[in-house]
């Protein structure tokens, strides 16, 4: 199997190549996230409570790419909950948020423009422009003609403040047909390489090591594998994969079928399995009030900041374990892994220090979303052939 591998450091684009048979790596960075863009679906929260600064909590994972020939670089924010990679158009400026890298398709002798409008709302965020192809090109060696993406002339802007120059959207094909009047599926960047042969799977594999220390700058954080799974970072090499929701509104995400939730001794059963978004670009975990309930209420001097997002005390001994029931597969949190380190986030309450917690009430029409609280802890495939997700608990 031919896949290839991006390495994800954190902070600060490092020099890291590593190449034999099987892998091609390169640097893929964890910043704080300072602008305001979120996954397709996600929606702002109301504001209540103690107010203690969340801003090192929210990651965004950038990623080095070039388009074009000669190639035109760029820095993109990964996005498993959006199907439409968009880069910010020459000229576009303060449309734009005056992004560090535009493209040029006058400089591009491989630029190919389409009649295709594009058009896409983020839960904080917007970009609007028109469909393209061009070769895209990954580490400076690995090329992928006749890449699909967008150029977008107008946009929020928010997303430079994240570093990022636009959104490299790698969701199921299908969701681009939400992107366009046309209502036309446009194949994502995973689905180019598997039809020009750079990759033998339609499909790609995401592994987060936990950061518990943001002073180390230099930290590789996990991966993203195009075109299989690494399953030595698996514990047994065992990846249960589950098919993807027939739910009409959200049969095309990353999302699989919830049937149960179980907190501590405590089972939450739903009436019908509930559709579980697997997103990267979610930071926190989303779920049914009842869930949280049973998870936090009858935690001592319980807070909750501005935004609504909860914090216990540090050295709280009553937090319990979370299974998440999917097809009959128990896939467990303990509580050390849904609170976040104080070094990373958290704040002081009368002296006594606060940790948050990637635990949320799940926003308006959404049942649950599986954010990096959780797949911190399991490597998580993406099968495009297959029309599947896969889950495995990672290795230590």
């Amino acid at each position: 199997m031919r896949f290839l591998e991006i390495c994800l450091a954190v902070a600060a684009f490092t020099t890291f190549v590593f190449a034999d048979d099987q892998f091609i790596s390169l640097p893929f960075v964890a910043v704080d996230r300072k602008g305001v863009h979120m996954s397709a679906w996600d929606q702002r929260l109301d504001e209540s409570g103690v107010n203690v600064p969340l801003q090192n909590m929210d990651l965004a994972y950038l990623m080095n790419i070039s388009i074009g020939t000669p190639p035109q670089p760029f820095t993109l924010l990964l996005d498993t909950g959006s199907s439409t990679t968009w880069v910010p158009m020459r000229g576009c400026g303060r449309y734009c948020g005056y992004p560090a890298h535009t493209l040029d398709p006058l400089k591009s002798s491989t630029f190919s423009s389409s009649s295709l409008v594009f058009s896409i709302r983020y839960g904080e965020g917007f970009s609007r422009g028109f469909y393209a192809e061009d070769t895209v090109t990954l580490n400076d060696a690995i090329s992928v003609p006749h890449t699909n993406f967008a150029v977008s002339n107008i946009n929020d802007g928010e997303l430079t403040r994240d570093g990022a120059d636009g959104i490299l959207g790698i969701g199921p094909d299908p969701l681009s047909r939400f992107n366009n009047p046309d209502n036309t599926i446009v194949p994502t960047l995973v689905t180019n390489m598997f039809e020009q042969g750079v990759i033998s799977n339609n499909s790609f594999s995401i592994y987060f090591q936990p950061i518990n220390d943001t002073s180390l700058e230099s930290r590789i954080n996990g991966n993203i594998i195009f075109g299989g799974v690494d399953l030595d970072k698996v514990v047994n090499k065992q990846v249960t994969y589950f098919p993807s929701t027939s739910h009409p509104d959200y049969k095309d995400y990353w999302a699989a079928d919830m049937d149960s939730v179980i907190v501590g001794d405590e089972t939450v059963n739903f009436d019908s399995a509930l559709p579980a978004l697997v997103d990267t670009g979610s930071t926190l975990i989303f779920v049914p009030k009842q869930v949280v309930d049973l998870a936090l209420s009858n935690v001592p001097d319980l807070r909750a900041d501005y935004m609504g997002q909860y914090l216990v005390p540090c050295d709280s001994k009553d937090l319990k374990p979370i299974t998440f029931n999917i097809a009959g597969t128990p896939l467990e949190l303990y509580p050390e892994e849904y609170i976040v380190p104080h070094s990373i986030a958290g704040g002081t309450v009368d002296g006594r220090p606060y940790c948050y917690t990637y635990l949320h009430e799940s926003p308006p029409y959404i049942d649950i979303i599986l954010g990096y609280g959780f797949l911190q802890q399991y490597v998580s495939v993406y099968d495009n052939q297959n029309n599947r997700v896969g889950l495995g608990r990672r290795v230590d």
